[in-house]
């Protein structure tokens, strides 16, 4: 198989061909059976049907998923049907144990300012819905992440400097290792060691300064709230190498009315911890994100789809954007 693979096929029947335990990662958006307007997919079923049909698809993933591997599920709901994103997530859990539960912030308002999706409020019992569900399933719950690959700094300790000085860190570092000794505190330690358990003292301290998570100065976890700013479809080129205006590279969609980010792949792989080499595979991939997210990162991306059309334009984008986003993004 070359990479990046994309066939048109039911993901089912697709998945019935390959190994056991082949997949180190799987990364997918399915049809949220919301009525959305696909090509060549009627999006209505019953809910029973609906969730019958993927509990199918669950159990194929999990056949093809290595032990250690991860299954990240976007699902969305509507307010009018708030239920959808929990009835495929009930079904996922009777396969897999979710480990992780992101949620995608699609638009924020900070005071007077809006980032993201803007959807103005006519309904006169709903809000806005701007948040989807990330549901982070592995087969036993106990499989390790990268937290910090999608971590930012901690910028508080710039504001409250007294807090988190480099004194503070040392202090507070000093206390560990006294403590790991078998002393109370670090004076009980001064008191009772020579020159040469000092020195060792010291070396010790170096290290746990090294390892310590909360050194203001490393980037912490970003949490289970993922700010990704999306941009309503009718806004969006179905050209490719679209852009967004929010120093978020948005997804060429061509005419996809159900696309995702670039960077929610990006951060998902990132998070999962997987090596360079590892396989990424998308069942319902569209118009390619997924795939494309994995070769930018130096991963084997496969996606199906019964969209010929969808496809067709993954490739060309997969081939035009690559580069250009890894450069953006500083990897070339």
């Amino acid at each position: 198989m070359k990479y990046p693979y994309l066939e048109k096929i039911d993901c089912n029947e697709w998945m019935r061909k390959q190994k056991a335990k082949s997949i180190d990662c799987v990364i997918t958006s399915p049809p949220y059976n919301l009525d959305i307007k696909y090509s060549k997919y009627k999006d209505d079923m019953s809910r029973k049907d609906y969730l019958d049909w993927f509990n199918q698809v669950t159990k194929e993933i999990k056949r093809v998923l290595k032990d250690n591997g991860h299954f990240f599920l976007n699902v969305g709901s509507i307010n009018s049907d708030p239920y959808v994103a929990m009835d495929v997530c009930n079904e996922v859990r009777k396969e897999f144990v979710l480990q992780n539960n992101f949620t995608w912030v699609k638009h924020i308002a900070v005071h007077d300012k809006g980032y993201g999706q803007y959807k103005p409020i006519t309904s006169k019992r709903y809000t806005s819905n701007t948040t989807e569900s990330i549901f982070h399933f592995t087969k036993d719950g106990n499989v390790e992440v990268n937290r910090l690959a999608i971590g930012q700094r901690n910028k508080t300790h710039e504001k409250y400097p007294e807090l988190y000085s480099e004194n503070r860190h040392r202090a507070v570092a000093r206390r560990k290792v006294s403590k790991k000794l078998g002393f109370s505190n670090y004076k009980s330690f001064l008191e009772s060691s020579s020159e040469k358990e000092k020195k060792e003292f010291e070396v010790i301290l170096k290290q746990v300064m090294k390892d310590d998570p909360y050194d203001p100065n490393k980037p912490k976890c970003i949490g289970n709230a993922w700010f990704i700013p999306y941009i309503p479809t009718s806004k969006l080129s179905k050209n490719i190498g679209a852009k967004s205006d929010h120093n978020f590279r948005e997804i060429s969609r061509g005419n996809h009315p159900a696309t995702f980010p670039l960077q929610l792949p990006i951060q998902c792989i990132k998070f999962s911890g997987i090596k360079k080499g590892s396989i990424v595979y998308d069942p319902f991939v569209g118009t390619g994100t997924t795939v494309l997210a994995a070769k930018i990162l130096g991963m084997k991306g496969v996606g199906n789809d019964v969209d010929g059309d969808y496809l067709n334009f993954a490739k060309k984008r997969i081939i035009a954007e690559t580069k250009e986003i890894q450069q953006e993004l500083n990897l070339i």
